[in-house]
C-alpha cells in the first residue's frame, strides 16, 4: 500500500462525492466511515475493507430479519401452514 493518507483520503472524498451526485450517501453509516479511516490509514487494503462491510451489512440484514420475525412470532423455517396448523 504505497499510497499516503492524504492521496487516500483525497480519493475517499471524491467517491463520497460522487455517490452524493448520484443521489447517494454513503457518508452517514458509522460502519462504512470506520473501515474507511482503516483503509485511509493504512491499516486494510480496499479488499478487506470491503468483505468486512458487506459482512457488517449482512449481519444488519439478518438482525433486522430476525427482529421482525420474532416479534411476529413466526419462524421463518416454517411454512404457514404448520403456522396456522398450532
Amino acid at each position: 500500500m504505497g499510497t499516503d493518507p492524504e492521496a487516500r483520503r483525497a480519493i475517499a472524498q471524491r467517491a463520497i462525492d460522487r455517490a452524493k451526485g448520484r443521489g447517494t450517501a454513503i457518508d452517514t453509516d458509522p460502519a462504512f466511515l470506520a473501515l474507511l479511516e482503516e483503509w485511509i490509514g493504512g491499516e486494510i487494503d480496499m479488499k478487506a475493507m470491503r468483505l468486512r462491510y458487506l459482512e457488517m451489512t449482512a449481519l444488519q440484514v439478518a438482525e433486522r430479519r430476525g427482529s421482525r420475525n420474532s416479534l411476529s412470532g413466526i419462524n421463518p423455517s416454517e411454512s404457514s401452514y404448520e403456522v396456522t396448523k398450532e
